[in-house]
């Protein structure tokens, strides 16, 4: 495992990034072939080149979407988008997950600060049209994407999804990104039912590009210069394998700062002193707070081959692996509370939670062109997802002095196997219509998830009473903070099978008008159980400029491991009478005696039924128009019910032996919702002859989701006063959100020079509060992008360039905050840390 430092002083960073940064510039420099091998305009000739155009045609043929044949982006009967590599890399950081969320008005990517364990600060969360991670299907080179080892929840509430970490792929490995707006779980399965992404790898034999990029935020203040300093490096290279194959290699190194935009703290810092303010407070630094983005230090690796093994049958395989170490700021400890010792930490302590992360995902199969007739693939996967959380300066204050101040937490594992054999024919029917294209197949994927608590002390009750201060006479608080806690009884090994059989067919009836149907069958051996899931879709052309398409299907995703399997524990210690006890908050498993009593039950697939209708119309040549309207209908949907506390709850966890639990939350099926959208999509290449072209494009969103219904209260809930899913909750789900995204792009290419450009704009939404008092609206805001490139030669170009050029920032929290966590919009659909500034060498060769 690659063993790295995360913390380091600011001057070795700085000093170790500029290091790397000229080593990969004099590397670009001296070790290239010359000559391009991709396709560079001539400096003084603006016309697309036979090369480049070659490329555009092969980006404009997408597999995703239609399992029995392939179509052009025009000829889909489903809305799909088709992102480039020269895209992928037009921007500050070039991650897939932030680029998608760019151009694609209804990805959005969740900019909450930190979580309980991390991770969600690390691998946000992100998704199509208004829904979270676990709603979209990932696949690499049209095979299922693994899935992270943790849940990924969206701002305040806790779906529980696993989702597949985009960012663990190396951009450099990609040679386009095929994003289907569209539910299709009746052709690939669980998760797909706000849409699938397909990412589809390089495959030349030959070349390859090294790119270095370094950049930072904009100044934020004197006392705090957490600016997310960032360094980057990537590239690829492709060699010949054998006379017909290929293998193509690809790296991505990326290390980056933390960056923080939390205020300041108020309020005494200290104990009093003969009742009186300590003198300290006038001088103490109040800020503390680390929350916001983490320090990355991240390496992922992959390669995608093929071999012929004969003239019909060809060897594959591709492989990511990725290695991640991150830092979370977590909330600041003063010095005058139960949570802190101060003969260890005098002036409070802000504890950090670590995150060590290993990531493999291999494929390995053959296909052939000619079995009986039949095109065929059979392949085989295995993913796997390894995290070890731990936390630093921090402290079990129970313990007293005796307390270390690094512990380890929980370790965390998920893996998937999955083996597929797809076959794909066209069949002559008659009747004097189109060959009819028939795909089917079986799957078989078998998954885990694991939990283990992997430091007794995090949790252990040390006994610890205060003899000063302003706590004198009181008991420490129990355990670690900032991160969840894993008592022994919460770890977890579980894992399920799933049997899957497909059925895909499709039919030109005439020139003009197609017809798609598919079906699918799935087992799983838990509570899922057995799902059948059908999808019809059709596209008729009026004219070769103007087409009406539209689907109806219905899907499902089956409740994550995560969510069956996760359990977490909070202490706090307390004293009655004279007698001390430790009274728990715990999350717990539905199969729990603990979840029982409060009415978790197994926990069903979340069903849906899609529809849309859409035109797509091109009335000029250049010019491309795709409207589509959508609505998804989801039942059974799954989240954490909030805190079940009160009276009446501690009434019946004391009936059934839980006297020292006051607070318990478990997954369920909580609620049913209906999402409307629409999505307008519009490109244009103007050409200006000896003025270079402009390529237009323009992104419109509007996606609006209502709860159409809450499950009622379990049995063991009756007569009590107690809502399993809150107000601020639903307001989660309803309106934090932008209702409406717009994007409007131009990138010129004049002679040696490209400018690219993107303006945005993403409208109000809400932060809900148990009460409508607590609400708050939030102002829509426009950001601006911008790059410049110079290509100095044909095989080397220099970028500056900025992400929220304007450094715009959210509206101020109106959140009463006392430890200064809270001072811009965490819901931020465009995050809170204004603008990023950076520079990039690329050289291609």
């Amino acid at each position: 495992m690659l063993q790295t430092k995360i913390i380091q002083p600011k001057s070795q960073q700085l000093e170790f990034k500029i290091s790397r940064l000229y080593q990969s510039i004099f590397f670009a420099l001296t070790c290239g072939v010359t000559g391009s091998l991709y396709a560079v305009e001539n400096p003084g000739d603006t016309q697309i080149s036979v090369e480049e155009k070659d490329v555009q045609q092969l980006e404009s043929v997408v597999v995703v979407g239609n399992r029995a044949g392939i179509r052009t982006v025009t000829e889909s009967p489903s809305p799909v988008d088709v992102i480039s590599a020269e895209q992928l890399t037009k921007q500050g950081t070039t991650t897939l997950r932030e680029t998608l969320a760019k151009i694609i008005p209804s990805f959005s990517v969740a900019t909450v600060p930190s979580q309980p364990d991390g991770y969600g600060a690390v691998a946000r969360s992100a998704g199509l049209r208004g829904l979270g991670g676990g709603y979209t299907l990932v696949l690499v080179n049209g095979k299922r994407r693994h899935v992270g080892a943790l849940a990924i929840n969206k701002y305040g509430y806790g779906e529980g999804y696993q989702a597949a970490d985009l960012d663990l792929i190396p951009v450099s490995a990609v040679s386009r990104v095929e994003v289907l707006r569209d539910g299709a779980a009746a052709q690939y399965g669980s998760d797909a039912i706000a849409g699938v992404i397909n990412i589809v790898l390089k495959s030349a034999d030959h070349g390859g590009s090294l790119n270095a990029t370094y950049g930072g935020r904009a100044h934020y203040s004197d006392a705090e210069k957490r600016n997310g300093e960032t360094y980057q490096a990537y590239g690829n290279f492709g060699v010949a394998l054998g006379q017909d194959g290929f293998i193509h290699f690809a790296y991505d190194y990326k290390n980056q700062d933390a960056t923080t935009r939390a205020g300041t703290v108020s309020g005494n810092i200290y104990s009093q002193v003969n009742g009186a303010d300590d003198p300290r407070e006038a001088t103490v630094n109040r800020h503390v707070n680390k929350l916001g983005l983490p320090s990355v230090e991240q390496l992922t690796l992959s390669y995608n081959a093929e071999l012929p093994l004969s003239e019909q049958i060809t060897a594959y395989s591709f492989t990511t692996a990725g290695w991640r170490d991150a830092a979370t700021g977590a909330s600041y400890r003063r010095p005058n509370s139960t949570s802190s010792v101060t003969e260890i930490y005098p002036d409070g302590t802000t504890p950090e939670v670590l995150l060590d992360e290993f990531d493999l995902q291999s494929v390995w199969g053959i296909k052939g062109d000619d079995f009986y007739g039949w095109s065929w693939d059979v392949s085989s996967s295995y993913g796997k997802d390894k995290q070890d959380h731990s936390t630093k300066d921090n402290l079990n204050p129970s313990l007293g002095t005796a307390s270390p101040t690094t512990f380890g937490l929980q370790r965390y594992e998920a893996y998937q196997w999955v083996n597929n054999i797809d076959f794909k024919k066209a069949f002559d029917i008659g009747f004097g219509v189109n060959p009819l294209n028939v795909a089917w197949g079986v799957d078989y994927r078998k998954e885990g998830w694991s939990s283990k608590a992997t430091d007794a002390l995090a949790y252990t009750n040390g006994g610890y009473i205060y003899s000063t201060g302003d706590q004198a006479g009181s008991s420490a608080t129990v355990g670690t903070f900032g991160a969840r806690v894993l008592l022994p009884e919460d770890e977890a090994d579980i894992s399920r099978s799933n049997t899957a059989a497909y059925l895909d067919l499709g039919l030109d009836l005439t020139q003009n008008w197609f017809v798609g149907i598919a079906g699918r069958f799935e087992h799983y051996d838990d509570s899922s159980g057995n799902t059948w899931n059908g999808k019809l879709t059709s596209r008729y052309e009026f004219t070769p400029q103007l087409a009406l398409r539209g689907t109806v299907s219905t899907g499902f995703i089956a409740p994550s491991l995560y969510q069956q399997g996760f359990a977490s524990t909070g202490i706090v210690s307390t004293v009655t009478n004279g007698v001390r006890s430790d009274v728990y908050s715990k999350s717990v498993r539905t199969d729990s005696a603990l979840g029982q009593a409060l009415g978790a039950e197994a926990l069903k697939p979340t069903k849906s039924t899609n529809y849309s209708l859409g035109l797509t119309y091109s009335p000029i040549k250049n010019l491309n128009i795709a409207l589509d309207a959508y609505r998804i209908d989801l039942k059974d949907r799954i989240t954490s019910t909030d805190g079940l506390t009160g009276t009446g709850i501690n009434a019946i966890l004391a009936a059934n032996g839980f006297s020292n639990v006051n607070y318990v939350t478990y997954y369920a099926n909580l609620f049913d919702t209906q999402t409307d959208g629409i999505d307008l999509i519009a490109d244009y290449t103007q050409e200006f002859e000896k003025y270079g072209r402009v390529r237009w494009s323009l992104g419109f969103n509007y996606n609006k989701t209502k709860i159409t219904g809450i499950a009622d209260n379990p049995s063991q809930l009756d007569g009590i006063s107690v809502e399993r899913i809150t107000r601020r909750t639903r307001g989660m789900i309803t309106d934090a959100d932008p209702k409406t995204k717009f994007t409007l792009g131009a990138n010129w290419q004049y002679k040696k020079f490209d400018l690219n450009t993107r303006l945005s704009r993403y409208g109000s939404y809400i932060a809900r509060g148990e009460t409508e008092s607590l609400d708050q609206t939030f102002d829509a805001k426009w950001i601006v992008d911008l790059d410049a490139t110079y290509n100095l030669t044909d095989n080397l170009a220099f970028t500056v360039g900025a992400d929220n050029l304007l450094n715009t920032y959210p509206d101020k929290s109106n959140i009463v905050d006392s430890l200064g966590e809270n001072k811009y919009a965490q819901l931020s659909p465009f995050g809170l840390y204004g603008g990023y500034y950076y520079g990039r060498i690329s050289y291609r060769f």
